[in-house]
């Protein structure tokens, strides 16, 4: 059977069993690969699109130098906003030049506070992209957490399709030339097979690890558990740091907090601070080891004891230990594309359009070999039926 696989395999009836549950679960999945397909390859440009659709509410303000202190920034924050537990509190950065602090009152609330002086500008708005709802469409099919669950189920659709797609891609040794390009000299039908193919070839990997990641984002306490028993999982989960509770959190010297996170993470840049959410957390100063990075995979989070203001520990997310680690690291940045500059998200908005060119290829075979050929009997069908009730 192998031997003829590798030679004819159109032949053997599992190859057509192959073909019987690609082309169903293409008819069922068609429709949900070219909405995922089209709105990820928007999203992959989702922060260039929202600094044009939605601008920064503080468009004059700059990056300047030199920065107000965070301890200038928290007593600001305190003296506004008396008897408000103060979340977090960021650096300014190349998308927001302004610091921006998350305060808890009745909910949570978000305050911009000046680059250099220091001083609340006021609360930020609540800024609703106009891609939320592609967000949305593309995340949980605007359907909330049923709609995340289906998602994952469609992804593991998409790794059966891919999976049988590539089985009924094999076109036998001597033909795999041929089978990895378009003949654009052929007819229209053939052509259109031949992008179904050829796409399809080329994009396999990509619809692997699309699929992986979309079942990982919805169920991932359940994937990291499986990685682990593969694999031990080190370093890409935060540690579990508690501290001995005592009578009151005591709030440090941030200047020297910050000095000291500093030498203890020597090229990495401030980029951030979390303040205790219980009387038995640390704060988490968040240093970066590449300050133009905006996304979270070079970042440093330092715990330090709220009651001594001790150094405790240091995770460095992206600093990967083990397979384990690589595997779940890697799940964001080949799912979007966005770690790698301007070539790979042109190339990840690219490849994510082929799966509406699949899909349409697809049903488009699929008229071709059957529905055209039944079609005209089906009208004559429907015509005799309509005939006699006329009459």
């Amino acid at each position: 059977m192998l031997a003829q696989f590798v030679r004819h395999p159109q032949q053997l009836w599992i190859r057509r069993a192959n073909f019987q549950i690609h082309l169903w679960a293409g008819i069922l999945l068609a429709l949900y690969v070219t909405v995922v397909g089209l709105t990820g390859s928007v999203l992959v440009f989702a922060l260039e699109l929202e600094r044009l659709l939605d601008p920064a509410p503080w468009p004059a303000i700059t990056q300047q130098a030199p920065q107000a202190s965070l301890a200038q920034v928290i007593d600001n924050l305190r003296s506004r906003y008396p008897h408000t537990h103060i979340v977090s509190v960021m650096a300014p950065n190349r998308i927001d030049p302004v610091f921006i602090a998350t305060l808890q009152r009745r909910g949570r609330s978000k305050i911009a506070c000046h680059p250099v002086t220091g001083q609340v500008l006021g609360e930020v708005p609540a800024r609703h992209s106009r891609l939320d709802w592609v967000y949305k469409l593309h995340e949980d099919l605007l359907a909330g957490r049923t709609g995340r669950v289906v998602n994952a189920i469609c992804a593991m659709g998409l790794l059966l399709l891919s999976l049988t797609g590539l089985v009924n891609w094999w076109p036998g040794i001597k033909h795999v030339a041929r089978a990895l390009k378009i003949d654009f000299r052929r007819r229209w039908k053939r052509i259109n097979f031949d992008i179904h193919s050829a796409v399809g070839f080329w994009s396999f990997a990509f619809l692997i690890v699309w699929a992986f990641s979309g079942i990982y984002f919805t169920w991932p306490a359940w994937f990291e558990s499986a990685i682990d028993r593969v694999s031990p999982v080190v370093n890409a989960r935060p540690p579990s740091i508690v501290v001995e509770r005592q009578d009151a959190i005591v709030y440090p010297d941030f200047r020297a907090m910050l000095e000291k996170a500093a030498a203890l993470d020597p090229g990495a840049q401030w980029k951030g601070i979390i303040f205790p959410y219980s009387r038995r957390s640390p704060f988490e100063i968040i240093m970066s080891r590449s300050p133009q990075s905006a996304g979270r995979d070079t970042e440093d989070t330092l715990y330090f004891n709220p009651y001594n203001n001790q150094y405790i520990a240091t995770w460095q997310y992206g600093v990967n230990k083990s397979l384990g680690d690589w595997f779940l690291f890697l799940q964001v940045p080949l799912h979007f594309g966005t770690h790698w500059g301007l070539g790979v998200k042109c190339l990840w908005a690219l490849i994510g359009l082929s799966l509406p060119v699949l899909a349409v290829t697809g049903l488009l075979m699929y008229w071709n070999r059957y529905l055209s050929k039944r079609w005209p009997a089906a009208q004559r069908s429907l015509s005799s039926v309509r005939m006699p009730m006329e009459s």
